[in-house]
Parts: C-alpha cells; sequence; structure tokens
C-alpha cells in the first residue's frame, strides 16, 4: 500500500491487453505474425516486471487470450477474463473488479510502454496521493499511456484517437484535481514502425529490445548499421 499522511492508500493497476492473434497488426508492414506476437508478449512482461517493483499492491491483467492467462498466472497476477468489445469498455469492467476488491484508486497501463519503470508508476501515485485527483501520462501521438484516478472511476475512459486531450477535458468537467506526467518510459509506445525506431535509438535492456535483437530488427553492436535482415523488411 501507498502511506499518503496516516491514510494507506490501496493501488490496483490494471493492464488491459488484446488477443495476440490480433495485436500489433501496424507492424505487420516489418514483423511477421510470429515476431508480432513475441514482442507484444515481452512488452507485456516488460510493464509487469515494472509494476511488481512498484507500490502497486494488486495488478490484474484484463484479457480473452489463454496465452496472456497463463503470462499472469507466471507472474502472480490477477487475470480478468472479459469479453468487452473495445478498450473503453475493458478498463471500466476491471475498474469495477477492483472497486469490488476495495481498491482507493486504480491505474490505468497499457501493455505496450515496455520501457516504464517502478520510478515512474511510484511517482505517478504520489502525484495523486490527494483524493479526487486524475493524473494522466502523454503518449507522442497524443495518446493516454497512463490513467490514473483517486478514487476509482472519476472520469470515464475516452482511450482511442487523440485520448490525452479528450481525458483531459473530461476531468476538467468534473473539476477534479488534474496533474501530468511525463517521462521517456511512459511517452513511448509501440504501434507503429516510427515507435520502433523511436524505441530503438534509446538504450534499454528490456525484453523487448532482446526479442527485436534476436529476430535481426535492432543492431546488437551500438551505433553500427541496420542488420541485413532489417534491410530486407523495409
Amino acid at each position: 500500500m501507498f502511506l499518503t499522511g496516516a491514510w494507506r492508500l490501496a493501488v490496483f493497476a490494471v493492464v488491459p491487453v488484446k488477443r495476440l492473434d490480433v495485436s500489433k497488426r501496424r507492424l505487420s508492414s516489418v514483423l511477421i505474425p510470429l515476431e508480432r506476437r513475441s514482442l507484444a508478449l515481452a512488452m507485456l512482461e516488460d510493464v509487469l516486471t515494472a509494476l511488481k517493483a512498484s507500490v502497486v499492491d494488486e495488478i490484474v491483467i484484463a484479457s480473452e487470450d489463454s496465452v496472456i492467462h497463463e503470462v499472469a498466472g507466471r507472474f502472480g497476477v490477477s487475470y480478468f477474463s472479459t469479453s468487452a468489445i473495445g478498450l473503453n469498455l475493458t478498463v471500466e469492467e476491471a475498474t469495477k473488479w477492483c472497486v469490488r476488491k476495495h481498491a482507493d484508486s486504480v491505474l490505468v497501463l497499457p501493455a505496450d510502454i515496455p520501457m516504464v519503470t517502478p520510478k515512474d508508476i511510484n511517482q505517478i501515485v504520489d502525484l495523486g496521493s490527494a483524493r479526487e485527483s486524475v493524473i494522466l501520462s502523454p503518449s507522442f501521438n497524443g495518446g493516454t499511456n497512463a490513467l490514473f484516478e483517486n478514487p476509482p472511476k472519476l472520469i470515464s475512459p475516452r482511450f482511442g484517437l487523440n485520448s490525452f486531450a479528450r481525458h483531459v477535458h473530461e476531468a476538467c468537467k468534473k473539476y477534479v484535481r488534474l496533474r501530468f506526467y511525463c517521462s521517456v518510459g511512459t511517452v513511448i509506445d509501440i504501434d507503429s514502425e516510427d515507435d520502433l525506431e523511436k524505441f530503438i535509438e534509446i538504450e534499454n535492456f528490456t525484453r523487448s529490445r532482446k526479442v527485436l535483437e534476436h529476430i535481426g530488427y535492432v543492431p546488437v553492436k551500438p551505433n553500427s548499421q541496420v542488420t541485413k535482415e532489417n534491410a530486407k523488411r523495409r
């Protein structure tokens, strides 16, 4: 639990994850299906590793994929099976699950921000320690890469195109305390080839980078030429 004054805040985290057979299709021009699957799993594991080392008390993966269910078991986190249509309904259902489990606050993190760190997560929670608080982290493309609510369900999730601006609008309508958090670890999500290029330009030791190196997308040696295998993809 996160201690704020004399109050111990029960912090839950929701990680919504698409089925692996439909994930990361925007990377199809540079990665074959098996490679996209491997990358999606590695990114999820990077996010879970950061969450496990943070102040978060309970982590729940919201998905409808049996392999993702196995990952949840391996990491010792909860799994919420959902057939909700769309990300926003999935987040709403998972947040209700957290409330039933007595969550005082809920952090929603996507499964494709592999460079997020425990420090990022702890600072987001710290920023939102006051009641009636919403903390938002933007992505490079105007999306939302973290949504923290204390208490839960202060605003409706508005994930999708231009979600950051829409979440800001929602928070302003509700007159809640709104703050922002931005770091290298939260701003980079991997949805496109451009995102991959941003990711590989930054030195990191994530599982995701190791997967990309293994399939030949990332030069193993710093400052080296792009590998022949990667060049053939372009």
